[in-house]
């Protein structure tokens, strides 16, 4: 399964990048004795991020939530990006599939890792990467200082338990747009962790990976709903609906857990005039719009400001 080099495919993976290594002005490296860090800082007393409007904010965010992060001592972690679209048809977004979308994911993981995987902020750290399973684009992608395993599927399991187990490197390790999917909210007929003590030995593992930032965008009920987590905050659900790009997204409520897909369509359908709470016939008519005006306009997830 294996593959001690990378093929054409997966090789210039920086070059689509327009996001920029620089560390956040706000950030203050400090060195502890697993290795570099940032800001000891309190997420109590930090307001939440605001929903990023580029995929450079995005991995800005996510920069500043390791970090955090690792100044707390933890060291195996969960991101999930919102993928900006690349080469998206009128009928499908990734009409490449995953090996399309590991060309969108890879620029994100390997600036994340430029920007924490170097004790110097002024030097950019060099980004490696190996390919693990070249038709799933699983990928591991590498700095001296941090590593992540991007796509992961439950027949490459075993490579990030590898990754985390005795022989660990000094530094993060994180876990980016995991593809494994569990029966818990009852999409999945059968976990793809398996059954029995094999399901609960696999559950328990990846349980050690904290989640420490997602972004991801779902269509419920006809509205565009995002979800944005950063370590030591609540979960943020915004509302991008009616959103134009004079008004800001509307963040609905704020909290603890995850919310599941049931819980957010009772959440769209209990705000009054939401496209949620209209008529199945009001609903029909809005989507078949929002379906024949969406592929010619900018989706929600590219640039909305360039700098």
């Amino acid at each position: 399964m294996a593959m001690a080099t990378a093929s054409s495919f997966f090789k210039a993976y920086h070059t689509s990048s327009g996001l920029s290594a620089r560390a956040s002005r706000s950030s203050r490296r400090c060195v502890s004795s697993k290795g570099p860090c940032v800001v000891r800082c309190d997420a109590s007393t930090t307001p939440p991020p605001r929903l990023p409007r580029s995929p450079k904010e995005q991995v800005s965010q996510a920069a500043e939530a390791v970090r955090r992060a690792t100044a707390d001592g933890v060291e195996l972690m969960s991101i999930e990006f919102n993928l900006p679209l690349i080469g998206a048809t009128d009928l499908d977004d990734w009409p490449g599939g995953v090996r399309q979308q590991y060309q969108a994911v890879a620029p994100l993981v390997g600036e994340l890792l430029k920007n924490i995987g170097s004790n110097d902020i002024n030097v950019k750290a060099e980004v490696r990467q190996r390919v693990i399973e070249d038709g799933d684009a699983v990928v591991v992608l590498s700095t001296e200082g941090a590593q992540a395993l991007v796509f992961l599927t439950a027949e490459t399991l075993p490579e990030l338990k590898k990754l985390a187990g005795k022989g660990k490197k000094s530094g993060p390790l994180a876990l980016v747009n995991s593809q494994i999917r569990t029966n818990d909210d009852g999409s999945n007929l059968i976990s793809d962790l398996g059954i029995g003590p094999w399901k609960r030995k696999n559950e328990e593992f990846l349980a050690q990976f904290e989640q420490v930032y997602w972004l991801s965008e779902q269509r419920i009920q006809g509205e565009t709903v995002r979800l944005l987590k950063s370590y030591g905050q609540p979960w943020q659900v915004f509302v991008l609906t009616d959103m134009t790009a004079d008004t800001l997204p509307e963040c609905v409520t704020r909290l603890e857990t995850r919310p599941t897909y049931r819980e957010l369509e009772s959440l769209l359908k209990s705000r009054e005039g939401s496209v949620a709470a209209m008529s199945i016939y009001d609903r029909v008519v809005r989507e078949a719009t929002f379906n024949a005006t969406s592929v010619s306009q900018k989706p929600n997830n590219i640039d909305l400001d360039q700098d």
